[in-house]
């Protein structure tokens, strides 16, 4: 099997925990083809990791220029 293909099979995991999971023999009956060892980038894991940018907050009122122009407290 070609890297690519074990790594879809076994849930998108990084390739590097492949070839330590077949080292230490945690995966059996698996080949792994010499000549695909490694892999390039894949779009479904880039998409996952993909975010967006934080929606800006907008003061609502605006706040106030001087120091006491609006005091709040807790009156007992």
């Amino acid at each position: 099997l070609t890297m690519r293909k074990i790594h879809v099979q076994l849930g998108h995991i990084a390739p590097s925990t492949i070839m330590q999971m077949i080292r230490d023999d945690a995966i059996t009956g698996i080949s792994l083809d010499p000549s695909e060892t490694t892999m390039d980038k894949c779009e479904s894991c880039e998409y996952a990791k993909a975010t967006r940018k934080p929606i800006g907050k907008i003061q609502e009122p605006p706040r106030h220029e001087n120091f006491g122009d609006e005091v709040h407290s807790d009156l007992w």
